[in-house]
């Protein structure tokens, strides 16, 4: 009975070990997933950067063409303008409105500059971006490969324990199932040396040798494991 029980234990332990790492798998899976957090977080700052420039650019741009506006007008108005001091008045303001269009062009070409700048860094933080989302999905779809895997696995190792209890001493079997709940590892354990391996307690003469007889359910006194020699 005792090797029909080490058998099972086997196949029990490796089903627990499976079904602890199909519970870990989603919260394994959104670590991967999160590698990204901080590229995404680079790229929307970047992005953030290069849009502040533009709108710079979009608003210097209808400062200018305000301007251009009030030179027209300016042009409209010295053409009925009756006197020499008028018109050359009215020169000096068209000039002045030039030269503020002049000042605001330079400013722009500045701006121009740091956006490119910038948007040369967005394209790299595009490209490492894309690099890394294409590094996380084969992870990730390795991990689903590697659950379906497991679930095929976990699924046949049932089968198989539910045909190899069959074949157990009911009694023995009850009192194993309870044990191996409760602790959720070895509930069958050797007597080594006259020590529990599950709790490396010595054991009382008696349990030592009774465990070597292996006809009878023996547990240990401390740890309540079942136990055999």
């Amino acid at each position: 009975m005792i090797d029909k029980l080490l058998e099972l234990q086997e196949r029990d332990l490796r089903i627990f070990q499976i079904e602890k790492e199909l519970r870990d798998n989603p919260a394994r899976k959104e670590q991967m997933l999160s590698r990204m957090g901080d590229s995404k977080t680079a790229l929307a700052d970047a992005r953030e950067k290069l849009k502040i420039q533009q709108s710079k650019i979009k608003m210097f741009d209808l400062e200018i063409e305000s301007r251009r506006e009030k030179i027209k007008k300016l042009l409209t108005d010295q053409g009925n303008l009756k006197t020499n001091k008028e018109y050359s008045a009215m020169t000096s303001q068209i000039r002045a409105v030039e030269q503020e269009i002049s000042k605001i062009e330079d400013q722009i070409l500045g701006i121009w500059d740091m956006a490119e700048s910038h948007a040369a860094v967005v394209k790299a933080k595009e490209s490492d971006l894309k690099g890394e989302d294409s590094m996380v999905q084969q992870d990730v779809k390795g991990l689903d490969v590697r659950i379906a895997e497991l679930q095929k696995e976990l699924t046949v190792l049932k089968l198989e324990r539910q045909a190899m209890s069959a074949g157990i001493d009911p009694q023995w079997l009850v009192i194993y199932d309870r044990i191996l709940n409760k602790k959720k590892d070895r509930a069958l354990v050797e007597v080594r040396n006259g020590v529990c391996s599950g709790c490396h307690m010595s054991l009382p003469p008696t349990q030592k040798h009774d465990a070597k007889k292996r006809v009878e359910i023996i547990t240990c006194t401390f740890c309540g494991r079942m136990l055999y020699a």
